[in-house]
């Protein structure tokens, strides 16, 4: 009886040190700043758009580091530019926690652009902003 009340105390005192553990890796990066850019390109046409580098305030990541309803983002961008007349345009966002790695990232895709003699016109924050998609 004795040694059974030592495991059961054992037991509490190590399953009350897991709860009391540091934060996740989730919640860790709940708290962290979200930077994004959008680009948009079509096969039919030699124009692609860029938004300005933008913070994305209310956007979380997941514990793989993956920004949580991404597509809504890049569906953002699709229906922007088909309101201003450009339809069939293919849309991705880049989006990374720092800055300069995804100046970076911009930058290549940027190059290719160049390779390809393609014109890259930038969107000002004023005409396009990213907001939270909504959750389904």
């Amino acid at each position: 009886m004795k040694y059974m009340k030592i495991i059961l105390f054992l037991l509490l005192a190590v399953s009350a040190g897991q709860a009391s553990a540091k934060k996740t890796k989730t919640e860790k990066v709940a708290d962290t700043t979200v930077y994004a850019v959008g680009v948009a390109t079509s096969f039919n046409d030699s124009v692609a758009y860029c938004t300005e580098l933008q913070t994305l305030d209310d956007a979380t990541l997941d514990h793989k580091l993956y920004l949580h309803r991404r597509s809504g983002y890049s569906f953002q961008l699709r229906d922007y530019l088909v309101t201003q007349g450009k339809p069939n345009y293919t849309c991705l966002v880049l989006f990374n926690t720092k800055k300069a790695k995804l100046e970076k990232q911009l930058a290549k895709v940027m190059a290719r652009f160049a390779k390809a003699n393609s014109r890259v016109v930038e969107i000002k924050e004023q005409e396009f902003k990213f907001t939270k998609p909504e959750e389904l």
